[in-house]
C-alpha cells in the first residue's frame, strides 16, 4: 500500500472513520454504564468535530505521506483499530475508567494523523478532540452529581477520568 497517494489515504481515513463509528454505534446500543444516561452531549459539539474533521481532510492531501517507509502509517491503523477494540470491550463500561468511551475517541483521533502520514493534524484533529473531550468529562461529572449525588461522587473518587493514575 502506497501511504504517497493521496487516494490511499483518503480511503484510509475514511475507512476507519466508518469502522469506528460501526463498532461505537453497536457499543453503545448493547451497553453503557447506567449512572451515564442521563448526561447527554450538547448540540454544539457535533459541528466542532465536524469542523475539526474537516480542517484535517484538508491536509491529507497537501501534507500527507509515507512516515517511516509506511511503517508510521501501519502504526497509526493498529492504533486505530486498539482504539476500535477498546471501544468493544469497554461498552458496558469499566470500574476503574468514568469515560472510557471519550478516552478511545481520543486515541482514534492522536491514531488518524499518524495513519495518513499528517503530523500537523494533531493540531486541526487532535488538539480540538482532546480539549472539548476534557472540557466534556468535567461537565459530565458535574452534571452527574446533581442527579445522583453520593452514588456518582463516590464514583469518581474510585476512578479515574480516562488513565488511572493519571486522570
Amino acid at each position: 500500500m502506497s501511504f504517497d497517494s493521496p487516494l490511499v489515504r483518503f480511503a484510509t481515513t475514511g475507512t476507519l472513520i466508518a469502522l469506528y463509528g460501526l463498532v461505537d454505534v453497536l457499543a453503545r446500543r448493547s451497553g453503557g454504564e447506567p449512572l451515564r444516561a442521563p448526561a447527554r452531549t450538547p448540540r454544539w459539539l457535533a459541528p466542532v468535530i465536524f469542523a475539526s474533521i474537516l480542517a484535517f481532510y484538508a491536509t491529507i492531501r497537501p501534507l500527507g505521506g509515507a512516515l517511516l517507509g509506511g511503517g508510521g502509517n501501519v502504526a497509526g491503523i493498529a492504533l486505530a483499530c486498539v482504539a476500535m477494540a477498546l471501544r468493544w470491550i469497554s461498552r458496558h463500561g469499566v470500574r476503574a475508567v468514568r469515560q472510557p468511551d471519550v478516552a478511545v475517541r481520543v486515541l482514534l483521533y492522536a491514531a488518524l494523523p499518524l495513519a495518513v502520514g499528517v503530523p500537523s493534524g494533531w493540531l486541526t484533529l487532535t488538539l480540538p478532540a482532546l480539549v472539548t473531550s476534557v472540557w466534556w468529562c468535567r461537565r459530565e461529572d458535574t452534571l452527574l452529581r446533581g442527579v445522583h449525588g453520593e452514588p456518582w461522587e463516590a464514583r469518581i473518587r474510585s476512578s479515574a477520568h480516562w488513565l488511572p493514575g493519571l486522570w
